[in-house]
């Protein structure tokens, strides 16, 4: 069924919402995730059963160690950065066409103004932690020459997850999709919140790849907004990815463990801290007393004193956690890339930089195709704005192929690379001097800085000894 039809069909608006919350793919909820996520809310903080606080003889309360482990965090953190710290690389099949070279730098020029790079940081982060993500991509008012041609919009793109806005620094909604029975989505509903002069508005919005919805709910009864909004670009103005589990999938039990462990070591550690006092024998007079440098302590016969101290056994206590982190990391394929085991590791090659990272760039390829998939979508979508925006281009860029490239981080020895390629070509040049200026980067006009290297050099070779010179 259309949601054309549950629309039009005479339901109330509370029916047609509940009709459209009817998820049909299984995503984990946030509610529970969040709970494994941020470690204020882990089992050893909220949870007293599993460590309870002492009760002292006279009453009084003395609250045991509760010490996190944010696993959950770092491996959403860490799969991100892995993927993205290298953004996302954009290949344009033009063929050396003009027209397909002008529709390129468009897309460029859409990308690099809506800041896709930290864009894709902020949302590939939410997407590994809550397991879905919605992009959609609209236009404002605004004339301007900045894709290439003369233009009364700009494109912009705005994104939501289920995670709280503080961890993913993307918009909070509900996301409902709605799939058929092929697979195809054929509408996405958000759920979201706004505060209004102090005042909780909470609105249910709808996309189908024709018509916009959107509902107000007011001292709880809902009104509709915009009803039917034609969609311009006759294809859905959004991408949506999702995952059935979170990046750090099944470590909880394992996260658990090492924070029992730690809170556990801790009270020990706190208990045994001061040494304790052992007389052996009798003493004469009284225990001295007061906060003396040295104390004086007489004793009778062969009668002894030392402080007793506690034989602690750390070293298997650090084996024990090392243990549970390094099964974690080998289990979700993550790598553990801290400035303290990052030089544990001293000065080594590229390649065994390379090596090293293996495992975690089978990770990246592993999760690159959904990944792939949805940029694809999206360069689609904004493809069809461009025909609209431009005209002229409406049936011809569709044609423009567009391949996204992930490239998984790893720290390259770049003098290295270059001094392996320079052997393998027989020490002759291996690119030409506008791609050296390109890498170097101190300059966006790289052919003008060209043109400029080349003028000097030219200064310089007509330049002869013989010619008189002026002071």
């Amino acid at each position: 069924m259309r949601v054309e039809e549950i629309v039009r069909e005479g339901k109330s608006v509370e029916e047609i919402i509940t009709s459209l919350k009817k998820k049909s793919i299984n995503v984990p909820k946030w509610g529970a995730l969040v709970k494994e996520y941020d470690t204020a809310q882990h089992a050893i903080v909220e949870d007293k059963r599993l460590r309870p606080d002492k009760v002292l003889e006279n009453g009084t309360i003395e609250p045991v160690a509760r010490v996190t482990y944010g696993m959950q965090k770092i491996a959403s953190r860490r799969m991100t950065q892995m993927s993205f710290s290298i953004p996302v690389k954009r290949v344009y099949s033009t063929d050396n066409t003009p027209e397909k070279e002008e529709q390129a730098k468009a897309i460029e020029a859409i990308y690099k103004m809506a800041r896709i790079d930290s864009e894709n940081i902020k949302r590939m982060h939410a997407y590994f932690a809550s397991c879905e993500i919605a992009t959609i991509w609209y236009v404002v008012k605004s004339k301007h020459n900045a894709y290439g041609f003369p233009c009364d919009y700009k494109l912009r793109c705005r994104s939501y997850s289920p995670m709280d806005e503080k961890f993913s620094r993307i918009e909070q909604a509900e996301l409902y999709p709605l799939f058929d029975k092929h697979r195809d989505m054929v509408a996405m509903s958000f759920a979201y919140s706004h505060d209004v002069d102090g005042e909780k508005i909470n609105y249910f919005e709808t996309y189908t790849d024709t018509h916009h919805y959107l509902w107000k709910e007011v001292d709880g009864k809902w009104d509709i907004i915009i009803d039917g909004e034609p969609i311009i670009i006759l294809k859905h103005p959004l991408i949506y990815l999702w995952r059935t589990q979170p990046i750090w999938e099944n470590s909880t039990n394992n996260t658990q463990e090492i924070e029992l462990t730690l809170s556990r070591e801790s009270d020990i550690i706190r208990k045994n801290s001061a040494p304790v006092l052992a007389i052996k024998g009798k003493l004469m007079g009284n225990l001295p007393s007061g906060d003396k440098a040295r104390e004086v302590y007489q004793l009778e016969g062969d009668g002894n004193i030392e402080y007793v101290t506690w034989q602690q056994q750390i070293e298997a206590m650090k084996y024990y956690i090392s243990t549970l982190k390094q099964n974690m990391e080998e289990e979700l394929q993550l790598p553990n890339l801290s400035m303290e085991n990052v030089k544990s590791l001293g000065v080594i090659s590229g390649e065994a930089r390379k090596t090293l990272l293996t495992d975690a760039h089978l990770k990246v390829g592993d999760e690159s195709g959904d990944i792939i998939e949805f940029l694809d979508r999206e360069c689609n979508v904004i493809k069809a704005f461009i025909g609209l925006m431009n005209t002229k281009w409406k049936d011809s860029i569709n044609s423009l192929d567009v391949e996204h490239i992930i490239t998984p981080f790893v720290q390259n020895d770049e003098s290295a690379e270059i001094d392996k390629i320079i052997k393998a070509t027989g020490g002759k040049q291996i690119a030409s001097q506008l791609e050296g200026i390109k890498r170097l980067g101190w300059t966006t006009d790289f052919k003008s800085e060209a043109d400029r290297i080349q003028k000097e050099e030219e200064r310089e070779r007509s330049f002869s000894v013989f010619e008189p010179t002026t002071v």
